[in-house]
Formats: C-alpha cells, structure tokens, sequence
C-alpha cells in the first residue's frame, strides 16, 4: 500500500507539474504584450518631469480617440486672405500667427476690419488682416454665445435676433440692427489643447484608454501574472533536482 502511495505522488505530481507548464506558456505569451505596454508606460510616468509629458499634447486621431467627446470642435472661416483657424493656442491665417486664441469661436470681414472672436478674447484686424485691438468680451457685456457679424456692410455682435453695431474706433457698441449675416464656417480636425502625453499614459497603465472594459482587463491581465508568478515557483520547486 505503501508503495502504490509513493509511486502515486510523483506522477500525480508530474501531471500538475506538465499542465501547469502548458499553460504557464499560454498565458505568459498572451499578457506579455500587455506586460510591455505597462511597462513603457509606467517608466515614462515615473519621469514625467524628465519628459515634460504634462506640457505636450499629441495630435494623433488614433491616441485621441477615447477623448473624442472632450475635444471641442475645430472650426475655420475662409477670409479674403487665407483659412482662419485656431491651434496650439493661437490664431492662425493659413500658417501665420496672429494673436492669442485658445478656440475660435466666430469671425466677421468687412473690406475694412475682420473682427474675430476667441473662446475668452476678440480681436479687431484690419482689412489685410493686421491686429489693432484684443479686448475681453466681458467688456461690452457680451453674452457668452455672442458672435461677430455683419450688416449692411458694418460689423455688429450679438447672437439669435439681437444684434447691435461696434463702433470700431471706441470699441462700443452702439444701434440695434434686426438682420445680420454670420460668416460661414468649415469644421477643422479637432486640436488637442487639453489631453496631455502624461494622462494618456496613465489611462493606458491603467486601462482606462480602452474603454470601462479595458480596467477589467488589466485587472485580469495582473491576477494572471500573480499566477504565473505562483505557478512557477512551484514548477521549480516541484523539479526532482530542486526538492530536498
């Protein structure tokens, strides 16, 4: 009896010891690509200062994918000189700079001045497109849906049906007008100026790039390496050669 107990062990014991390698493998080859994201990623985390990841935005679709919904709308207007858009901060003629802009929101041409509208400031350009005047919005009392626009040839401001005319050379606003004409507009690929390398890499690490299922994932892809973890120490502990 006591033989048959003693030969038992051992294969009982070769059997775990050959299913665990098996699988031992699998597994290993199937989180070993995640093993590396989280590796990249929580060695660039650990040197964000070094990196400056919280000071730089990438532009990828493919990286800005999960902040679709966060990113405003990109909008450009296509003046008598060129495409007037908003990036990085600033607002642009085709590639030229102009003034500070942090999202452009509105733009009206006369064939004297362009008066343009930022999310927290407005600019006043002249008719060659040369900036005059930047001036906060609060300083008309602007509504925080108002839009530059233009009627019977003059700028006005305002929005829905209320419309009142800028006197360009005190910068107030003076007259009601009941009509006025918004320019048209071209929706721009969306400019991140607001998901940084460093939160990227964190909802990487942690899965939540992916998805709500992505946390899942990762928390399933670190209880399999605990396994992993476990199961080798045992397959070599186990090895005729390693017991005492």
């Amino acid at each position: 009896m006591r033989i048959m107990q003693s030969n038992h062990r051992p294969q009982l014991r070769r059997k775990i010891r050959f299913f665990l390698h098996r699988w031992h493998r699998r597994l290993g080859l199937l989180v070993s690509l995640l093993l590396i994201l989280l590796v990249i990623t929580g060695v660039a985390l650990n040197h964000t200062g070094q990196l400056e990841l919280d000071n730089h935005y990438p532009q990828s679709r493919i990286l800005l994918w999960p902040y679709q919904s966060l990113l405003p709308d990109n909008i450009g207007y296509e003046g008598s000189h060129g495409l007037l858009h908003s990036a990085n901060g600033l607002l642009l003629l085709d590639e030229d700079m102009l003034a500070d802009c942090s999202r452009l929101t509105g733009a009206a041409e006369t064939t004297e001045y362009v008066l343009v509208s930022c999310a927290s400031v407005w600019h006043l350009l002249t008719g060659s497109y040369q900036l005059l005047e930047s001036f906060d919005p609060a300083f008309l009392s602007l509504p925080e849906d108002a839009q530059p626009a233009v009627s019977d040839g003059q700028l006005v401001v305002g929005s829905s049906d209320y419309w009142q005319k800028l006197n360009v050379d005190t910068l107030t606003l003076e007259g009601r007008v009941t009509v006025a004409q918004t320019s048209t507009y071209e929706v721009l690929p969306a400019v991140n100026q607001s998901i940084s390398w460093q939160r990227i890499m964190q909802d990487m690490h942690s899965g939540r790039w992916f998805g709500s299922w992505g946390v899942w994932v990762v928390d399933i892809a670190a209880f399999v390496m605990m396994l992993l973890a476990f199961s080798g120490i045992w397959m070599w502990l186990s090895r005729p050669g390693n017991r005492r």
